[in-house]
């Protein structure tokens, strides 16, 4: 006897799937696919990469099917797809465009929590950069100083600050897509 699985409720699909069940799974994408689509095309205006945030959140979804604590399926999937759209956002940054970022961030975090908590990790990798590298990206980003100017000011060439700019990016960059393929 084949069971209709349209008739669960999340919170039952969600503990099915936790047991492998590929068929509570299945109803889950069927049920939620278009939403999280219509979600991501919102923000990113694109066919392509609305599918591929899609694909993103519900591979990821059953591939930590186990590990996951599901309390809200739509809450998590929403987060979710703001996190793969974020991801999507980053790759479109281009490394020497880094003014762009907090923009990003601001349209794909709704509240202000979540923008706390963005912003506040990023600082956490800035901290986590070598003393120069980080007071070069210091004077570049927040006290605005052009290249030649934090060259003077720390008397060092100007092709050693851009170096340092990008060293510093690069890193962002690369720590930021790791960290939130990670969260989902």
């Amino acid at each position: 006897m084949m069971t209709d699985y349209a008739h669960y409720g999340d919170d039952t699909l969600v503990q099915l799937m936790s047991g492998d069940d590929h068929n509570a799974f299945t109803e889950i994408y069927n049920r939620y696919w278009k939403r999280l689509y219509v979600l991501a095309y919102d923000r990113l205006r694109s066919r392509e990469l609305a599918e591929d945030v899609v694909q993103d959140v519900l591979t990821g979804l059953w591939q930590r099917r186990g590990q996951s604590v599901i309390r809200s399926l739509p809450a998590y999937l929403a987060t979710a797809s703001r996190y793969a759209v974020f991801t999507q956002l980053s790759k479109l940054i281009p490394v020497t465009n880094m003014e762009a970022l907090p923009e990003a961030i601001q349209a794909v975090a709704d509240d202000t929590a979540e923008l706390h908590f963005l912003q506040q990790s990023m600082q956490e990798q800035l901290k986590q950069l070598p003393e120069k590298c980080r007071i070069v990206f210091d004077y570049s980003r927040n006290k605005g100083l052009s290249n030649r100017e934090i060259a003077t000011e720390l008397n060092i060439s100007e092709k050693a600050v851009e170096k340092h700019i990008s060293k510093a990016l690069q890193r962002l960059r690369l720590q930021f897509r790791n960290y939130f393929h990670a969260l989902f």
